[in-house]
């Protein structure tokens, strides 16, 4: 896949993402999910925090704490978790701001990277990691992540949580 052809995807998804949160109120946005658990905007923020972590990859930085996280946990349940506790009393407005802020930052990162920068291999502390290129963390954490909380997002709009 081209470097265009990855920057084409993530934008495609991307806005697919973005127009469905475009029709859900404040209400839906902060309701927790079905299991009581998290709310859309925690969502949103889960979906920045991977991008800061994509983002600190290609920078060099430490991916964990780029997060927000201890930089003390490398389980993703455990990473995910320590997000949510950091941002779960953010309002929508800063779960926005924060979603968009490392969507920008992000791009603007991934506007300068090649086809041959997504082609090569890359350091990773995640065990399954090895032998896996620079491309399988952009898509994993850009419209793959996107279409995979597109799917929970829809979910809770079916079956909200009761109120």
């Amino acid at each position: 896949m081209t470097a265009d052809e990855v920057r084409a995807r993530i934008n495609a998804k991307r806005q697919e993402l973005v127009d469905l949160i475009a029709t859900i109120d404040a209400a839906g946005l902060s309701a927790p999910g079905p299991d009581g658990g998290w709310a859309i905007k925690d969502h949103l923020v889960h979906i920045g925090a991977w991008e800061h972590w994509l983002l600190a990859l290609f920078e060099g930085r430490n991916e964990l704490l780029a997060m927000g996280t201890s930089g003390e946990v490398n389980e993703v349940d455990d990473i995910n978790n320590e997000v949510w506790q950091r941002h779960r009393d953010d309002s929508i407005d800063e779960a926005r701001r924060y979603f968009e802020d490392a969507h920008r930052d992000l791009m603007a990162v991934l506007a300068e990277k090649t086809t041959e920068d997504f082609d090569r291999p890359y350091p990773s502390s995640f065990d399954n990691a090895a032998g896996l290129t620079f491309l399988t963390p952009v898509a994993a954490n850009t419209y793959e992540h996107y279409d995979e909380h597109i799917g929970w997002i829809k979910e809770m709009r079916a079956k909200p949580a009761q109120r």
